[in-house]
């Protein structure tokens, strides 16, 4: 069973996701429909998509971290009672994680790339997105092969 408090956190994800996907497949059934107007309205979609959707997984990335901190503080506080007590590091009590800090340093620098990369992908959908909501009836206006060479009509014909 899923803890109550775990409810608006699992909701605030599937709308994360559904508002990307939203922006993703509208987006294209614009260009499809040769629709300026809709294209550009998706544009504000995936500006809040790119907010909510990356917040997230920003979220998720520091909850990580916080658990890595916590567990090597948590051994580290063993280590010193360990020594106030005269006791041998070595000989460190069976209770407590028994963290290898490499192997939580290395977790850190994995959960430091994967911010890195999270933050360039925010970037660039946050940028395209604000382009396509600004500018994106001139995509519309110009001759592309996407849309087979021949100029696209602004809002369908109209």
């Amino acid at each position: 069973m899923v803890a109550p408090h775990f409810i608006p956190l699992r909701i605030m994800r599937l709308v994360a996701v559904m508002a990307l996907v939203s922006y993703l497949a509208g987006s294209l059934a614009a260009v499809f429909a040769k629709d300026a107007d809709l294209f550009k309205r998706f544009g504000s979609l995936g500006v809040a998509a790119a907010i909510l959707f990356f917040t997230d997984r920003l979220q998720q990335n520091e909850q990580r971290r916080q658990r890595t901190i916590e567990r090597l503080l948590h051994e580290f506080g063993l280590e010193m009672e360990v020594l106030k007590e005269g006791i041998s590091a070595k000989d460190l009590p069976q209770k407590g994680y028994l963290v290898d800090y490499l192997e939580e340093e290395r977790r850190l620098e994995r959960l430091r790339l994967d911010t890195g990369r999270i933050m360039s992908l925010n970037i660039i959908l946050l940028t395209a997105a604000t382009l396509q909501w600004g500018f994106g009836d001139v995509f519309f206006e110009r001759e592309l092969p996407l849309l087979g060479g021949k100029p696209a009509l602004v809002n369908g014909g109209q």
